[in-house]
């Protein structure tokens, strides 16, 4: 019987349309992945190819699960089927066994299902041997690349989720059922993201995932990009460990299948209950009442019918079992995700309600698709699914009232699941301790944006399902829209208009609530509500009633229903939408400046054409700068008048002053002219550019004045991508919204394919290091080298303006705050003005002024703040030069971006990474706040003190200089076991950041910009640097380079300089080090094989080590190679501490020059665990196996 019912399965299935069009589906979605735009699912970056190994298998994983969707059609009715056609009770009274009928309909559908998932790697592979497929980004073909993880991970996905469908299809019989189990699968899968935040986690996040994601991506986390285009992903580890629990899984599933599946027509109870003996009462006819009917049709009837329907459809979806299911599966993945909420090095946020908010809308948005698209098809089809939709259509309820009453009760429905996730939220912040619940923030998103969001898909997939009429592919064409409006930009219908749904309060910040971002979102909200509101229309004309389902026969029956009212209704808001959106094309597109994409691109692209000749020409320098700016808060627009003093230094006469303007359309410079004569040039203003002769030219040495006037005037509102800068409360803004000198470098195309696509070369990304071009500019540019600086800032009567330099005067004018500030020695060309309304903490180190300005309600860690600044402040000055200046102020600014940066004297400071840090456990989180502190204050030294060249290596002397200094600051405030788990976070960092490289890793020495370089590489380099030669070499080191380097003009230093004076202080057997850490790409693979103890006596213990060591040399794109080793590393050995922690017993160098090494060591503590490079000094790929539990002899 079993091969009658898998036979007649993969009969059933080859005569069915579906069975091919989910075939063609899989093929066209993972071809158009892997050769057009219009798909983009974890492509090919930089020098990974397109075509690697580990691209194919993560494009087949992630579309596998949106392809569980195909699974469900396919394994979740292959039992359900028979009770939905009404034929089970002829099956059912068959003799055939039920482990034939479960595993034939079972291995039927799921042979059929693989058949049809060969589409993925037929599709990828296709695509992969399209002839317009760039040659350059493509590596050579191979079959194992697409049949590998098809049969790794497609094939036992589908086992497993076809399993899980199947159980839940077969004992249910209800397939909202089937969709839910689907959801879970999916909470899982989310619940291991939450997970991979955390260092420690990573392991059981990749046990976690049925979808095995993770697991591929903790396996291949630190795969070189030359390992990724090579090498397919081997079934051991933690790969293998995923699939065979998952398999478990399914067969449990099959299991539970078999055992709670029965041949009963009517499914039982879990709980059956004694039915109570029926009463019947005879009585004659006559003795029967029937009341009589009201045939009374007025307005009021209609509102009692929605009244009474929106009732009965918001009660009946809230009642079922599945929708209670998805929502409880939502929270639990929301308080799951809380636990991490925030965390920067493994340290948390207070949970503040905008972070709540955003961990709601993070958590839960996947949930709000799923219960708009399956529940609004289940309300459209609820009459029909129970067959009663021919007494209903007979009933004197207009279509009108019934399709709204639907929408109108699952709004309802969204209204109370954002009152449950805001009191949800407000218990995460309650058991957190935080009582600041402010609901009016959870309802300007909530109840605003994604209530917005809910409503419009609502009305969008009511319309679907009306017009198909057909509720799974209703339910396909939902998802496949809301997928297209996703990747609509990919093929340039970028226009906010295009955009079903577009429209956002974008980030909200406590310091400037939603601002200026409500216009815009207001108005397209109601452009695309008003759309939406038509779409309602419509479906009301074709809605189905009665036995017609053709199109044409309900259009037939529609046009009858097209009444005055109704057409009343169509027009009013139709010319709402119409209105509405010119209205918004207005704003966007004529009172400001709208570029497309690829139209951006193009004119960075022509920028590059027409100016590149002027790049290096000759230009002044900036030598003083004298501003008077206006800010106006409330307008979101400001005024800027001065002048520069601009010195020729060049050994000859200058006759052209080139003058690049911001490429803002919004500033507009009213006036620039010279003390003396001249003409401008102006065939470059499309670009912004301006050339100005002198008559007569500047001579050597000689100086001119340009003056200027510019505004920045905020016309309207822009629908995307308004300006962050100038805004109500927190406006931070920079030297570049002025004037610059020549050509900028910083507005050419940096993207390698965009470059080529608009006919330009690859370039690199800096210059070399002995380029005497780069020697002559320095990190801030090559407009000026120092400046003299004077600035007047005026802010509306509320806030405080701040920019660099010491405050001269304060005064208030026509209502107005003015602060003069002026730099008493000359500073770097680089400098901010700010404006916000700010409390002030104040305190002094020394004589020197320390201040805070931070948002009223932000009090949290200015303790921590003042601490970083004092306790950097006398490292520094004691270990490498006296301070420069006589305050230091930071400055709150939004989390529009989440940075801090170091000015002259002044750090503007988002409140996103500092000032809501949740330190609570001194012991065990990372003090980041006091650690950005500390580096920010380095940059006074180290960029600001000294300049570096603006060549290969640059960043190496700004942030690798601050991380170490910063380090060490940190090293001597807190704990070692603090100072290892921030260490490892760097090593996962750097090796992670390797993985994803551009364009070619370069050493540290030559670093390009490269973060993970910079900043985490560098801090494992330098630390381990002052743990060979010592703290103090290293600082001496430092000291050497300021003596000579300080405050010095062109020509800058590069890292050659810096690590001539490392040389110096280095021991000559260390002196490999230098070319290990800094000229090269050193790693090693140190691995503890073996590790046991013996008792000698009660005071002493031998530890007998068997250790191997290897050491790798790297190329830019990750290939490796072994090299001799021959270096001196530590051997550790741990015992515990009073508390049951780990403590370091012995710690040693030694020196090993082979692979395979034993040591034999003596302790006068118990030890608990042993191995190489414990504390992870050194760049280790697989450093988790440096050490071992010992193990008693």
């Amino acid at each position: 019987m079993f091969s009658e019912i898998f036979r007649f399965e993969l009969k059933y299935r080859r005569a069915r349309a579906a069975t091919y069009i989910y075939f063609g589906i899989m093929l066209l979605m993972c071809f158009l992945s892997v050769t057009t735009e219009i798909v983009q699912v974890g492509n090919g970056v930089g020098q990974v190819k397109e075509n690697a190994p580990t691209v194919i298998n993560q494009l087949m994983m992630i579309l596998g699960v949106f392809f569980t969707l195909i699974t469900s059609a396919v394994m979740g009715v292959a039992v359900l089927r028979d009770f939905e056609h009404n034929t089970e009770a002829i099956l059912f009274s068959t003799p055939m066994k039920k482990s034939s009928y479960l595993l034939g309909r079972f291995f039927g559908s799921f042979l059929v299902l693989v058949l049809i998932s060969c589409g993925m790697w037929m599709g990828f592979m296709l695509g992969d041997l399209m002839w317009w497929r760039e040659a350059d980004k493509m590596g050579p073909f191979n079959l194992m690349t697409y049949l590998q993880p098809f049969f790794i991970f497609i094939v036992p996905n589908l086992f497993v989720t076809g399993a899980l469908l199947f159980m839940s299809g077969t004992l249910s019989r209800k397939s909202i059922v089937i969709y839910t189990q689907g959801i879970l699968l999916l909470v899982l899968y989310l619940a291991s993201q939450s997970l991979l935040r955390d260092l420690d986690q990573k392991q059981i996040a990749a046990l976690l995932d049925p979808f095995g994601l993770r697991a591929f991506s903790f396996t291949t986390q630190y795969w070189t990009p030359a390992e990724r285009n090579s090498l397919v992903v081997p079934l051991d580890g933690y790969v293998l460990y995923n699939r065979l629990l998952w398999i478990g899984v399914g067969l449990l599933a099959l299991i539970v299948t078999y055992f709670g599946f029965s041949f009963n027509v009517v499914r039982g109870a879990l709980i059956r209950r004694k039915a109570a003996p029926e009463q019947f009462r005879i009585v004659r006819p006559e003795q029967v009442h029937i009341p009589a009917a009201t045939q009374i049709v007025n307005t009021r009837t209609h509102i009692q019918q929605l009244f009474r329907l929106t009732w009965f459809y918001a009660s009946s979806v809230a009642r079922e079992i599945p929708f209670i299911g998805i929502v409880i599966s939502g929270l639990l993945l929301l308080l799951l995700n809380s636990i991490n909420m925030n965390e920067l090095y493994g340290t948390s946020s207070y949970p503040t309600t905008y972070n709540v908010v955003n961990l709601i809308q993070g958590s839960f948005s996947l949930f709000f698709l799923i219960i708009v698209v399956f529940y609004t098809g289940e309300l459209v089809w609820k009459e029909r699914a129970v067959n009663i939709n021919l007494i209903v259509d007979t009933t004197p309820i207009p279509d009108f009232i019934t399709l709204v009453a639907k929408f109108i009760g699952l709004t309802f429905l969204y209204v109370g699941l954002m009152l449950v996730l805001t009191l949800c939220g407000m218990g995460i912040q309650a058991a957190y301790g935080y009582y600041k619940f402010e609901p009016a923030v959870y309802f300007s998103t909530l109840f605003t944006e994604a209530l917005a969001f809910q409503v419009l898909y609502t009305l969008l997939a009511l319309f679907i399902q009306v017009m198909v009429n057909n509720k799974f592919l209703g339910y396909a064409i939902t998802v496949v829209f809301f997928i297209f409006v996703q990747v609509m930009g990919n093929i340039g219908l970028e226009h906010p208009l295009f955009q079903f749904g577009s429209g956002s309060l974008d980030t909200y910040s406590d310091m400037n609530v939603h601002g200026h971002f409500v216009m815009p979102f207001s108005w397209l909200q109601v452009y695309w509500m008003a759309f939406a509101a038509v779409l309602l229309g419509v479906a009301v004309i074709f809605a189905p009633r009665g036995t017609e389902s053709l199109i044409h026969l309900r259009w037939k029956v529609g046009k009858l229903r097209l009444n005055r009212q109704l057409t009343l209704y169509l027009g009013a808001f139709a010319v709402i939408f119409i209105s509405s959106g010119f209205f918004v094309y207005y704003n966007n597109n004529i009172l400001n400046e709208y570029r497309a994409k690829k139209a951006a691109q193009k004119r960075q692209a022509d920028y590059e054409k027409t100016l590149k000749q002027f790049e290096y020409l000759a230009q002044p320098r900036i030598v003083d700068t004298q501003l008077k700016v206006e800010i106006y808060p409330d307008r979101r627009d400001f005024t800027a008048e001065g002048y520069y003093w601009l010195k020729n230094k060049t050994s000859a006469p200058i006759a052209d002053v080139h003058i690049q303007l911001n490429p803002n359309p919004a500033i507009k410079v009213e006036k620039l002219s010279f003390d003396r004569k001249f003409t401008a040039n102006e065939q470059y203003k499309d670009f912004r550019y301006t050339i100005y002769t002198l008559d007569p030219p500047l001579a050597a040495g000689d100086s001119v004045r340009m003056d200027f006037k510019e505004t920045y005037d905020t016309r309207g509102f822009v629908a995307t991508g308004s300006n962050t800068n100038i805004v109500y409360n927190g406006t931070f803004f920079n030297n570049q919204y002025f004037p610059g000198l020549g050509y900028s470098e910083a507005f050419e195309l940096g993207d390698d394919n965009e470059r080529k696509d608009n006919g330009l070369k690859v370039k690199e990304r800096m210059l070399p290091r002995e380029d005497p071009r780069g020697l002559s500019q320095s990190l801030f540019g090559d407009d000026a080298d120092h400046i003299r600086f004077d600035i007047t800032v005026g802010t509306s009567d509320d806030q405080i303006a701040i920019a660099p330099g010491y405050l001269q005067k304060e005064w208030t004018e026509n209502n107005r705050r003015y602060f003069h500030y002026r730099m008493d020695a000359p500073m770097c060309d680089f400098y901010s003005i700010i404006s916000a309304r700010y409390a002030v903490k104040r305190d002094k180190y020394n004589d020197i002024n320390l201040e805070i300005y931070y948002h009223p309600g932000h009090e949290y860690n200015l303790d921590r703040m003042m601490d970083g600044m004092k306790d950097a402040l006398a490292y520094y000055e004691k270990n490498f030069s006296p301070y420069q200046y006589r305050q230091v102020r930071i400055m709150e600014f939004p989390r529009y971006s989440n940075f801090a940066q170091s000015f002259a004297n002044t750090i503007p400071y988002s409140e996103g990474i500092g000032f809501i840090a949740k330190i609570d456990n001194p012991e065990k989180d990372i003090d980041y706040v006091y650690y950005v502190t500390a580096h920010e204050v380095a940059h006074q030294w180290w960029g600001h003190q000294v300049m570096e060249a603006g060549v290969q290596g640059n960043a190496m002397l700004s942030e690798s200089m601050s991380q170490y200094s910063a380090l060490m600051v940190l090293k001597h405030k807190l704990t070692p076991e603090i100072i290892e788990r921030y260490l490892k976070y760097e090593l996962d960092r750097y090796l992670s950041g390797r993985s994803f490289e551009r364009k070619k890793e370069q050493p540290l020495e030559k670093v390009e910009g490269q973060g993970y370089i910079h900043y985490q590489k560098a801090s494992l380099v330098f630390y381990a640097l002052q743990d060979y030669i010592s703290e103090d070499s290293v600082n001496a080191a430092f000291r050497r380079y300021n003596k000579t380097w300080r405050f010095r003009d062109a020509p800058y230093p590069t890292s050659a300089d810096l690590l001539k004076e490392i040389r110096k202080v280095t021991p000559d057997s260390l002196q490999y080090l230098i070319h290990d850490m800094f000229e090269t790409i050193t790693l090693f693979e140190n691995k503890t094989e073996e590790a046991t103890y013996k008792e000698l006596s009660k005071e002493q213990w031998e530890v007998k080590l068997k250790v191997s060591a290897e050491k790798l040399r790297a190329d830019s794109t990750g290939m490796e190679t072994n090299i001799p080793i021959n270096d001196w590393i530590d051997i550790g050995v741990y015992g515990k501490d009073d508390k049951g922690k780990d403590k370091l017993i012995y710690l040693k160098k030694h020196h090993i020059t082979k692979k395979d090494n034993e040591f034999a060591i003596l302790v006068k503590e118990k030890p608990r665990k042993a191995g190489i490079d414990p504390l992870h000094k050194l760049i280790d790929r697989h450093s988790s196996d440096n050490t071992k539990g010992l193990v008693q002899k």
